[in-house]
């Protein structure tokens, strides 16, 4: 009986070994991957764009007045901006109307609030400029600046009259 009992553990250790062993090279393995990609639809915005009003400029001086405003977006490092008169004349200038009389004005953008104006031309996009922020949340980081030449408001034509108005549309576009 002492005999069966060896024969009996020496196999039941042989098959474990045996099994053990066999489950190690036989247990199958397979893999796979996962491309994980962050996208953005491109998003551009502009906010935060003002009326400007130039009263009573000082005689023997140009007209000038600025707005800051805001231009934000996401998924493009570039984008254009195109300013456009809409005083009615289809034309390629910037004018104000009224009294019978247009009034030519000149538009100068820049793409921060402490730099330097660009002089733009009506309905021509200012290209390649660097996007400044994510979204419009309060902070503007762009301006423009109306300039009305002394000799074109200071003349007895136009002094004879009390208002000249213009809508100016400011579109963006992201590049």
């Amino acid at each position: 009986m002492h005999k069966n009992v060896v024969r009996s553990l020496v196999s039941a250790l042989t098959a474990g070994i045996f099994f053990s062993t066999s489950a190690a090279t036989m247990a199958a393995t397979a893999d796979s991957s996962s491309i994980i990609k962050l996208e953005f639809t491109p998003t551009i915005e502009i906010a935060a764009v003002g009326d400007i009003s130039i009263t009573d400029p000082a005689l023997g001086s140009n007209a000038v007045a600025s707005e800051d405003f805001c231009i934000g977006g996401f998924g493009f490092p570039t984008f254009s901006i195109t300013f456009e008169s809409n005083d009615g004349i289809n034309d390629n200038a910037f004018s104000l109307s009224g009294n019978g009389l247009d009034v030519p004005y000149s538009v100068g953008f820049d793409n921060s609030t402490s730099g330097t104006f660009t002089q733009v031309n009506e309905g021509q996009a200012v290209t390649g400029q660097t996007r400044n922020a994510a979204s419009c949340s309060g902070s503007d980081n762009a301006r423009f600046q109306i300039t009305i030449a002394n000799g074109d408001w200071q003349t007895s034509d136009v002094l004879n009259g009390t208002s000249y108005t213009d809508t100016l549309l400011i579109t963006v576009a992201s590049e």
